[in-house]
Formats: C-alpha cells, sequence, structure tokens
C-alpha cells in the first residue's frame, strides 16, 4: 500500500474565484478525509485566512501560507490540534520587503499598489472579501501582494531591482507577490523532508504561476482552468497532469475525483 499526500492552493484551485466557496468538492474532500490522506493548504493567504478556512474544511493538518514564505506545525507535529501552533519563517520578514519596494519606488517612481497602502475598506472593494477577511489579508508575515498600475516594460525593471536585493515577484491569480527566495515548492519539500516523508506519493492542485514550481515537485499535478477556460502549462509528463475541464471549486472536485478512482485506490488495490 503506497502513502499519499496532497499539497492544494486555495483561491481559483479548491476556492471559487469570486465567491471563495468549496461546496461543489465536499464530495471529494469528504473522500479524502475518510481515507485518512494528509491535505496541506499551501497559498498565498495568511495565516489568519488559513486558520479559519481549515476550521470551515475541519482540516487538522500543517500548512503554509503566503507563497511558502512561512510553515505552521500543529504542536510541531504534521496534524494536531490548534491550540499551539509552531511557525517557522522560511522567507524575508516583510519589514524588510517593504523597505525595499517603497524604496524602489521613490527612486524609479514605479506605479503600483500594495495591499500596506490599501485601507481594508478598498480592499474589500478591490477583492470581494468580506471586512474581516480583508483585515485578515492584511496580517502579513514575509510577502507583500503588490496591484501593478505601470507598464510591462517598468514591471521588467521592477522585478530585475528586486533580485538585486534578494526578492522575487512571482504572479498570482489577481495580484504579483513580492516575496523573499522562497516559494511553494520549497514549503512542500520542507515538510517532506522535516517529517521524512521521502516515500510518499504527492498530488499538487494549482491554477496560477506561483503554483508551477509545487505543481513540477509533485508526482502527479492538477492544473484547475481558469475562468476563460484558459490553463497553466507545465513541463511536465502528460501522464501525470491533468488540466480540468471546470474551474474551481468543480474543477477540484472533477481531478480529485479522477486521482481518487484510477491512482489513490487503483493502486491500494493492486
Amino acid at each position: 500500500m503506497n502513502s499519499w499526500m496532497i499539497f492544494t492552493d486555495l483561491d481559483g484551485t479548491l476556492l471559487d474565484h469570486d465567491d471563495y466557496s468549496f461546496t461543489q468538492a465536499l464530495p471529494a474532500l469528504e473522500k479524502i478525509r475518510q481515507l485518512q490522506i494528509p491535505l496541506i493548504i499551501n497559498s498565498s493567504k495568511t495565516y489568519a485566512e488559513i486558520k479559519d478556512i481549515r476550521r470551515e474544511l475541519d482540516n487538522h493538518w500543517a500548512f503554509a501560507v503566503e507563497n511558502g514564505a512561512a510553515v505552521f506545525l500543529p504542536q510541531g507535529n504534521l496534524s494536531g490540534y490548534d491550540n499551539n501552533m509552531q511557525q517557522i519563517i522560511l522567507g524575508s520578514p516583510l519589514e524588510d520587503i517593504l523597505k525595499v519596494i517603497n524604496s524602489l519606488r521613490e527612486q524609479y517612481g514605479f506605479l503600483f499598489k500594495g495591499f500596506s497602502d490599501y485601507s481594508v475598506q478598498a480592499l474589500m472593494l478591490e477583492t470581494g472579501l468580506t471586512e474581516i477577511q480583508a483585515q485578515q489579508a492584511k496580517q502579513r508575515l514575509a510577502s507583500e501582494p503588490v496591484k501593478w498600475l505601470d507598464t510591462q516594460e517598468n514591471l521588467n525593471l521592477f522585478k530585475q531591482a528586486l533580485q538585486k536585493q534578494g526578492l522575487q515577484l512571482i504572479k498570482g491569480g489577481r495580484f504579483q507577490h513580492v516575496i523573499g527566495q522562497n516559494d511553494k515548492s520549497q514549503a512542500m519539500a520542507w515538510m517532506i523532508n522535516k517529517f521524512r516523508l521521502h516515500h510518499v506519493h504527492t498530488i499538487a492542485l494549482g491554477d496560477s504561476m506561483n503554483d508551477s514550481r509545487m505543481l513540477d515537485l509533485a508526482d502527479y499535478a492538477v492544473v484547475i482552468s481558469q475562468l476563460d477556460g484558459k490553463h497553466l502549462q507545465l513541463n511536465k509528463r502528460s501522464q501525470r497532469v491533468i488540466y480540468t475541464q471546470h474551474p474551481a471549486p468543480l474543477g477540484w472536485q472533477e481531478a480529485m475525483t479522477q486521482l481518487i478512482t484510477n491512482t489513490i485506490l487503483g493502486e491500494r488495490n493492486e
């Protein structure tokens, strides 16, 4: 019997792009729970946001936040109760990131708005989040999402300037994310190494560029369809990639039903 582990993005992958619901994925989520397969959230969202989403999902596994900038372990373990959550920072602190991007904005006149520039009310209008969700989205540890308002040429200059400062810019579903030299794949690898799970087969689900390295690292990758029907393209063997027909959350349900039936249970029954 093979062991499995699932890493999933949230927005546009498990959660609906507009209303952030996951109702259509509930059958697959329940089957994963029955099979006792670790379901690791690996998202650009903050600790405060993911904590509430995990409660709604009845998920007690470890998780990664802000594009792999930090990992949280329940009681220092892969799973457990949330009353004693161990935090491990893998990226650059937010204070350092803000110093760099504000300095670059002053020096070059770049036009962008970071989450730190938005009021809670303005962020609600920009994202469709509730007031509480918008407050949670601003509680960041080691990343700064930005809405780019300048030219593509200046975006390239911004990326180069960030790289010289040891930072990087990763494109998400809605925003560009300024982070340190970390990403979702590194958080995924960190957990696998931490708990010596190198024998485990991994599945990763995502929809955006900031998911690509995580999807490449996984044994099996699921690329969720975007709202316009387009897909992130991977350089991976086609037998190990599912490009879903539907967007989130139905696409998540579609892919996991296929993987559970044909791959996970298929190998268990061999």
